[in-house]
């Protein structure tokens, strides 16, 4: 069934439509996780003030071990759910310009910027989580060194 030139560029559109949905949804995802984890942390800090005691060494390890653990999880729910919606509509859409030549937004785009840019998002939360293990095994280490001080 051959579809009429109005059809195409309605049905395309809706590919778009969705396409854009699932990326405005990780934009959110990751704009709101940001800013939770840095209300978290701010919060956290105020909290946790910096000063020598083992109850503070103690409560940071909980509390960075508790915000590593929050991350963790928002991570692998962006990279392989999130991630993975949008890279199946954008891989869909693609598909749709190739069978309709005369349309060539989405095919430009990926050829402009090639892959996914997961690897991008992989290292960031990388950073972000490496840092966090080593801050919350830190406060643990001086926490039981000064325990046994004590």
């Amino acid at each position: 069934m051959e579809l009429e030139p109005n059809e195409v560029i309605s049905l395309w559109f809706h590919y778009e439509e969705i396409t854009m949905h699932f990326n405005q949804l990780i934009i959110q995802y990751r704009l709101q996780l940001m800013g939770g984890a840095g209300a978290i942390g701010a919060i956290g800090t105020y909290l946790v003030r910096s000063t020598e005691d083992l109850k503070h060494y103690h409560l940071r390890s909980l509390f960075s071990a508790w915000l590593f653990v929050l991350i963790l999880g928002a991570a692998v729910l962006d990279i392989c759910y999130y991630s993975q919606l949008l890279e199946g509509a954008v891989k869909a859409i693609i598909e749709f310009e190739r069978m309709h030549p005369t349309i060539k937004l989405s095919t430009t785009i990926a050829a402009e910027v090639p892959g996914s840019g997961l690897a991008t998002v992989i290292f960031w939360y990388s950073v972000i989580l490496g840092s966090l293990a080593i801050f919350s095994l830190w406060s643990y280490y001086r926490y039981r060194q000064l325990k046994n001080c004590n």
